[in-house]
């Protein structure tokens, strides 16, 4: 049982990425990178790969240059907290720190 609910969270957050990957593309972005991640990798593995890096990812500096914090993988995992135990304690202060730097916190 808790394998299928470990499942269909993992389904549900891979869902609202890539449902802001089509907002993000009706405003004229399309992530091509983060997607071929989320195709090679599944999206839990692409974001701790994303906040392992203290780099900000090109997706990022985009969406924040576009004026568009809340669609950044950042944004979304800090908003939806029922994900966080997908990722450690320095993913998720990585993530928030991100997001203080460009006053989305």
């Amino acid at each position: 049982m808790a394998t299928n609910a470990n499942a269909a969270l993992v389904l549900a957050f891979e869902e609202g990425c890539m449902s802001d990957v089509e907002t993000c593309r009706s405003l004229g972005y399309y992530p091509r990178a983060f997607v071929q991640m989320v195709n090679e990798h599944g999206a839990v593995q692409t974001a701790r790969r994303l906040l392992s890096d203290s780099h900000w990812p090109d997706g990022f500096t985009r969406l924040w240059e576009m004026g568009h914090h809340e669609l950044t993988l950042e944004a979304y995992i800090h908003n939806h907290p029922e994900f966080h135990e997908f990722f450690t304690p320095q993913q998720l202060a990585e993530c928030d720190d991100r997001l203080t730097q460009v006053g989305y916190l």
